[in-house]
């Protein structure tokens, strides 16, 4: 057998933050050859955004939302959904191939696509899930269409061999819900794979079986060590330029004999084209984000397209997941940032359900609990209600969360009193907890106070959305009396910077949100600096933070420091972490949790459901922030984002709005809304200097900002542009 190397992306394949021009590589197009094969999509694909793989995996999720899995595509020219997997292998290669990394659509779109590469010929893979009635309201299906190419000179035999195994080589998750067989009786029926009588896998009508493979008539029993045992080939000898197809089908769950047609009868077409059309139709409900760079447009893209796989239903209610493999589970610290990022993306009512599924994790005596230790889910959950509530704003919403925010409030209010009659040295903040996580220290946290003080702020803004005058009025009192003591404590530590618990110890975690999300310290308070410049000098040059040992790298826990370093006016920071985290992605711009500096992530796969909801946050400030009683716009954008950025349909404290960033001239910024429902604050782009407010009631601040009153909707400036220092 040929050996199988894996190879990096050609170089005309890399993605730049600062050349969109070179940004993207449209696949070759499926089309129909003279061998026979059937049409083209009735909805064609978007082109393939050929991007690097930066882990030692390639690995991408093909999910639904509502399914309770998701398939597996990659590492390698493999699909799997846990408990079966089909690889394939060029037989025909001399001496070895090349297989790529997994690529979605340049529109976003997850529908899968990867190479496999020998001299004189080469495979394309396309993979697209769908869901089936007949199979169950959350079962899909996955169609896999290969497609060979004869590049040689003279004519020659493509001959590809597929193996039905249990599991893949490399890094794959077994699903919750997989059984624990450890033998199992395997044979072939016409096209099907069949396990312990019931289909995993369907292969193409043209394929053969070798003959020692079982078959209907001589079962093979095997142990579940995943060695594949099932094997059928596809050949066909072509001509220099010619093609030939053959599609695969693997369902979610194995297959009853009796709905063996509901899994054969699926076109590859079809198929695809549905989950094209579903996918584009929900990247079209949400607020519409566009820069010039296409790199980071695909990152929103694929955030969305993460958070919105990465959900289940419940009582008729969405559900929101941590990962689509391995985190099929939700923690109240990962919910929150979940309704967080849908909310501003504009995908509402799911931001609305994800915060009643926080909800229900109350209990009676009024905490927010959903693992045990975990002292910062109450004040996560309140501050989660808030933003569902506002985003945009509902005084119906604000009333439904009010009851359970109220309890949340008290709750908090006892903990603190009980540290306070305890006479514990952290009177006034909330008591000792054991994580097990994050932090992974028995203390008390300064990350669970930020979050509960801010939960009771978050409160507060309920009442008042709500007409509540009673519970405002408590929950300001309390949020007044808890951040003078917070920060009187702060100061006692004489920390540097600021340290993960009170008493000094642990990991770095939860300090990191003390500006941004919580504000519970100004965004540009020096300790948040100092803090950043500590993280980011471990993980240096990443321009990420590590978390623990200085070899592990993580995606999302550097944001929050990020957003404060955008509400700072430092943006070229914020850029550089975004380059960064870019920089560390999946070829389907899906984020490892944390992963090892060569690359490598274990078990826990990517993509992770709370990096998606952060990039998706950042983004939308870098644009319009709304974290004020000020609308502030372009805080993150640079000079060349001035030239058509949009975003539009985007719901802000103040409704929904849309933004348009233009450079009219040389010398000239625009920027157009399509409502201005508050003050208005336009930073000025770093290597430019604003010289003149050319809109009416427009006025320049020091030249680095515009301002502009309630009810304008066109800024427009005059700039001068800056030598850049050497």
């Amino acid at each position: 057998m040929p050996s199988i190397q894996r190879h990096e992306p050609i170089p005309t394949s890399r993605l730049s933050l600062r050349d969109p021009a070179t940004t993207l590589i449209v696949a070759l197009a499926l089309a129909a050859s003279s061998s026979g094969c059937s049409a083209p999509p009735a909805l064609p694909g978007a082109g393939v955004a050929a991007l690097p793989e930066h882990y030692s995996h390639s690995i991408a999720a093909l999910g639904w939302p509502g399914a309770k899995r998701a398939f597996q595509a990659g590492h390698g020219s493999v699909v799997a959904n846990g408990e079966t997997a089909i690889e394939w292998r060029l037989v025909s290669a001399v001496d070895s191939c090349a297989v790529s990394p997994v690529w979605f659509e340049r529109d976003g779109v997850p529908v899968a696509h990867w190479t496999m590469a020998a001299a004189g010929h080469s495979v394309e893979f396309e993979a697209a899930a769908a869901p089936r009635s007949a199979l169950g309201d959350t079962s899909l299906v996955l169609s896999v269409r290969a497609t060979a190419e004869w590049r040689g000179a003279a004519a020659g035999e493509v001959v590809l061999e597929a193996r039905v195994r249990a599991t893949p080589d490399g890094p794959t998750i077994v699903p919750w819900d997989a059984p624990d067989d450890t033998a199992f009786v395997e044979a072939w029926r016409g096209r099907a794979a069949v396990r312990n009588g019931r289909i995993v896998a369907v292969v193409d009508r043209a394929a053969t079986r070798p003959q020692d493979a079982p078959t209907a008539g001589r079962p093979s029993r095997t142990t579940g060590t995943g060695a594949g045992t099932l094997v059928a080939r596809c050949s066909a000898r072509l001509s220099p330029g010619q093609r030939r197809h053959w599609d695969f089908l693997l369902p979610l769950y194995p297959v009853a004999p009796a709905l063996r047609g509901a899994v054969e009868g699926n076109a590859h077409e079809r198929v695809a084209s549905e989950s094209r059309r579903f996918w584009r139709n929900w990247l079209a409900r949400a607020a519409d984000f566009e820069t010039p760079d296409t790199l980071t447009n695909l990152a929103w893209r694929a955030s969305l397209v993460t958070l919105v796989a990465s959900q289940e239903r419940d009582r008729g209610r969405w559900v929101p997941l941590g990962n689509p493999f391995q985190y099929r589970d939700i923690w109240l610290r990962d919910g929150a940032r979940t309704v967080r990022a849908l909310a501003v993306a504009g995908l509402t009512e799911m931001a609305r359900d994800d915060a009643r599924t926080l909800a229900r994790f109350q209990l009676s005596n009024g905490v927010f609990l959903s693992q045990r230790g975990q002292l910062d889910g109450t004040g996560q959950a309140l501050w989660a209600f808030a933003q569902a509530a506002s985003l945009p704003p509902s005084a119906a919403i604000a009333r439904e969360f009010l009851p359970a925010a109220a309890r949340g409030l008290r709750w908090v209010q006892r903990q603190r009193s009980a540290t306070i009659d305890m006479r514990l040295p952290t009177a006034g903040l909330l008591p000792y907890g054991d994580p097990r996580d994050a932090e992974l220290v028995r203390a008390s946290l300064v990350g669970n106070d930020a979050w509960a003080l801010a939960g009771c702020r978050a409160v507060a803004a309920l009442a008042r959305q709500a007409g509540d005058d009673t519970l405002r009025r408590e929950a300001d009192g309390v949020s007044a009396e808890y951040g003078a003591t917070f920060l009187q404590a702060l100061a006692a530590t004489r920390h540097p910077d600021i340290p993960p618990s009170w008493q000094g110890v642990g990991r770095d975690w939860g300090n990191v949100v003390l500006g941004y999300p919580t504000f519970v310290l100004p965004a540009g308070d020096p300790r948040l600096a100092a803090l950043a410049r500590r993280m980011h000098a471990r993980a240096a040059p990443s321009g990420l933070v590590c978390y623990g040992p200085s070899d592990s790298l993580h995606t999302y826990l550097g944001t929050d420091l990020a957003q404060s370093s955008l509400l700072a006016g430092r943006p070229a920071e914020v850029r550089a972490y975004l380059a960064g985290l870019l920089a560390h992605s999946s070829s389907t711009l899906g984020q490892a949790e944390i992963f090892h500096r060569a690359g490598g992530f274990g078990l826990n796969l990517p993509p992770h459901g709370t990096a998606a909801a952060t990039i998706v946050d950042l983004l939308r400030n870098m644009i319009v922030s709304d974290a004020g009683d000020t609308l502030v716009l372009a805080l993150g954008a640079p000079l060349e984002w001035w030239r058509g950025t949009r975003l539009e349909r985007a719901p802000t404290r103040f409704g929904v709005l849309g933004v348009r960033l233009d450079r009219p001239t040389a010398d000239r910024l625009r920027v157009r809304l399509d409502s201005s429902p508050a003050f208005i604050r336009v930073r000025v782009p770093d290597g430019a200097r604003a010289v003149a407010a050319l809109s009416p009631g427009a006025r320049v601040v020091d030249g680095g900002w515009i301002e502009a009153p309630r009810g304008t909707r066109e800024i427009e400036f005059r700039i001068a542009l800056q030598q850049a220092r050497p």
